[in-house]
């Protein structure tokens, strides 16, 4: 029994210090910590006048960096498949066309509201659909290849505006029926702006305030393409694979809808697939076991943080103070119990 109570003496001891030197610890860290913070800042002068020349005679820039990355944007250019040819492919196809009617049937559900969002933002709605997404049959291999040639042709055009317009007609000529009657709409809207805006001289002459019409496929392309960039392989086919459930649960809420019918085609449009990009990188992060809000905890702020080191350097003096008496209670009950016995 008195191996035992020394044994007992000597744990109670050393728990005492150690607990102690945790309250030491944990009050210097704090003393520290509340002097860095609330110390006065140095202008912005100080450093400037403080700063050391650094030796650029040793320093031995990282060429490897340079390489590699240079290798990484070069296949990233030469990689790039053409959108015509991603428009046709039968396993993405699908979910291009559920994309493009969702959006396209949200936002063009009540036609008379739609006018007056677009005319308030001086915006053009929708373009129209791209060809190689209407009908189910898949695109021939030559329709592909046309519609490749027509969208370098423009993007190509470096003539001025009266021949610009000219090869535009030209190109818009071979396309179907519906593009050129949306085409002499917008054409006759255009002359009555530019016929009120010369009548009244309250509005600048010509159309180029107007913001062009939102191309749905061209966008939702540059955003799967910019995902495959980042995340490689495979990213493309899953980014719009996904996102016609992404658009299906955005509206299908009540309270979002009713907000984003007043909001213009591009608007919506850049909101909910910059949504779901930030979704799609969260998880591609997990994937890769880089989420950082699961793997790594911090404060949430300077008073949070000051709160539970003071806590927790209460709790240790406290335990100390417990284990102190428990010693001295112990102390006595043993002093008597050998009174009693002598």
């Amino acid at each position: 029994m008195n191996l035992l109570r020394r044994i007992e003496d000597v744990l109670v001891q050393i728990v005492r210090v150690v607990l102690l030197a945790f309250s030491v610890f944990v009050l210097t860290g704090m003393a520290f910590w509340l002097w860095s913070h609330y110390k006065p800042k140095q202008s912005d002068a100080a450093p400037a006048a403080a700063q050391v020349a650094l030796d650029w005679n040793s320093a031995k820039p990282d060429l490897k960096y340079v390489v590699d990355e240079t290798a990484r944007d070069l296949s990233g250019m030469t990689d790039q498949t053409p959108m015509e040819k991603r428009l046709a492919d039968p396993a993405l196809r699908p979910s291009f066309q559920k994309a493009d009617g969702l959006l396209r049937g949200f936002i063009y559900s009540d036609p008379a509201a739609r006018k007056r969002v677009e005319k308030d933002n001086n915006s053009q709605g929708l373009a129209p659909v791209h060809p190689l997404l209407k009908g189910d049959a898949v695109p021939s291999d030559a329709e592909v290849q046309r519609q490749i040639k027509l969208r370098e042709q423009r993007e190509n055009a470096c003539c001025g505006d009266a021949a610009q317009d000219a090869s535009a007609a030209a190109l818009d000529a071979t396309a179907d029926a519906a593009v050129h009657r949306v085409r002499g709409e917008r054409e006759a809207s255009r002359a009555a702006v530019a016929a009120a805006a010369s009548s009244t001289e309250e509005e600048p002459e010509g159309d180029d305030w107007l913001s062009e019409p939102v191309d749905l496929a061209a966008q939702i392309h540059e955003r799967a393409q910019m995902a495959e960039t980042e995340h490689g392989a495979g990213a493309y086919a899953a980014f719009v694979q996904g996102l016609p459930a992404a658009l299906e649960q955005v509206l299908a809420n009540d309270s979002l809808t009713a907000k984003l019918r007043g909001q213009s085609a591009q608007q919506i449009t850049s909101m909910l697939l910059l949504n779901y990009t930030l979704s799609f990188d969260r998880l591609a992060q997990r994937l890769k076991g880089e989420d950082s809000d699961n793997d790594k905890w911090e404060f949430s702020s300077m008073e949070t943080a000051f709160g539970t080191m003071l806590i927790s350097c209460l709790v240790m003096v406290v335990m100390v103070l417990v284990l102190i008496r428990m010693e001295r209670h112990m102390r006595l009950m043993s002093q008597r119990s050998c009174e009693q016995k002598s």
